[in-house]
């Protein structure tokens, strides 16, 4: 949905969509909350990823149009690292709440922050025009959907053990046709697609894509398996493994606006190519990790230079995004982006079926091949930097 929302948001009002996608997460925060049974639960999930979906290239918009050329690096800094604050208590909160409370208090203790976002986004947010042209594309969000869909549930089944069976091939296949129909859809609409072909025609478009898919798809092997590593394979509490994202959390706070920095006076290769060189040495310290294992240690240092990676690219990665094309399509670049950045989170997740099922000393063997994987997925993403045209720099030393 995040390919679409980017679109609803250029055609009703950036602030509008903004604003149903945080009433949407909250729906389903309370539905989650007050769930009687699992199917509620899974419904009130639905709900949340479909604020979210909402939420995320629509407040990108909303930053891109709101502040100038010279001022947009350091805005999405800023957002970058309010992110990273947030995401770094919140898992130490619940895992706290975990080893002493009830888990329904984990999605309820969201509603007065989903209050409080509504009320500030209503009062603080200026209003804009919609483009009434801007179409919505129904049909390849419904292909894109169900070719993802079909891929990760694939893909997840034929890591887990069970092997190659009918249910692998049948899901393979519509993931494919889903996927193959969507870029046939697309190529028939042309610029009234959710994925325009012309967005595609810039170079630094399909780098910052190829480069989002790659570093993502590591960074999400990473935050999943080193908690679960912690509690299944080291023994260590619950609430440890909350606080072990901290320090990657408040690296990627203090690093983000300065990376903004960065990409204004080197231009738009350097801060990607140093982020994702370091993610990937990140990657390879985590091969240290086993039973026996230590927070400040082992996991500690792997966290680190997971955590300046992900500070280095972040803004410069979003920045580029929004500035690589006309600010009336910047809803659907930054939709679209998103879009490929849970994508490859997606499949990450899909192929660690089978370590996931792992306990003990037996988890390690799984989760050092899926480390090095991550490793060589970020080394590619080093390299899809150059795809990326280098870029203006600006020298911001003072003139009369």
């Amino acid at each position: 949905m995040t390919l679409v929302a980017g679109a609803l948001g250029d055609r009703f009002g950036r602030k509008r969509i903004f604003l149903a996608g945080i009433g949407l997460y909250g729906l389903g925060a309370a539905a989650i909350g007050f769930a009687p049974s699992l199917a509620s639960l899974i419904v009130g999930r639905f709900l949340q990823g479909l604020g979210e979906a909402v939420i995320l290239p629509n407040s990108l918009s909303v930053l891109g149009r709101a502040f100038s050329a010279d001022k947009k690096a350091r805005a999405v800094g800023i957002w970058s690292a309010a992110a990273a604050i947030a995401s770094g208590v919140a898992p130490a909160i619940a895992g706290a709440i975990l080893d002493h409370g009830s888990w329904r208090t984990t999605f309820l203790m969201l509603l007065p922050f989903v209050a409080s976002a509504l009320a500030v986004g209503a009062v603080w947010i200026p209003k804009d025009s919609p483009a009434g042209h801007a179409g919505v594309d129904v049909r390849g969000a419904v292909l894109s959907t169900v070719g993802l869909g079909g891929l990760g549930a694939g893909l997840t089944s034929l890591t887990n053990g069970s092997g190659p069976n009918l249910w692998v091939l049948v899901t393979l296949i519509v993931g494919l046709g889903g996927l193959v129909g969507t870029i046939v859809t697309q190529r028939r609409l042309g610029d009234n697609a959710m994925l325009p072909p012309s967005l595609f025609a810039s170079r630094s478009v399909v780098g910052a894509n190829l480069f989002t898919a790659l570093l993502y798809g590591s960074f999400t092997v990473m935050l999943t398996l080193i908690p679960f590593v912690m509690i299944r394979g080291a023994h260590l509490p619950m609430l440890v493994a909350g606080l072990a994202f901290i320090p990657l959390q408040v690296l990627i706070t203090v690093v983000s606006p300065l990376a903004g920095m960065l990409c204004r006076r080197f231009g738009r290769r350097l801060p990607l190519f140093a982020g994702g060189a370091v993610a990937a040495s990140g990657c390879t310290m985590a091969l240290r990790v086993g039973p026996n294992a230590t927070y400040w240690a082992d996991i500690f240092p792997s966290t680190l230079l997971l955590a300046l990676g992900m500070g280095l690219a972040i803004a410069p990665l979003t920045t580029l995004v929004l500035t690589s094309v006309e600010s009336d399509r910047a809803g659907t670049a930054s939709g679209i982006n998103s879009a490929v950045s849970r994508a490859g989170s997606l499949f990450a997740i899909a192929l660690l079926g089978g370590v996931l099922q792992q306990d003990g000393p037996q988890l390690f063997s799984g989760f050092h091949m899926a480390m090095a994987a991550a490793a060589v997925a970020c080394v590619l993403a080093t390299l899809a930097v150059f795809i990326i045209e280098p870029g203006p720099h600006v020298d911001f030393i003072p003139r009369d």
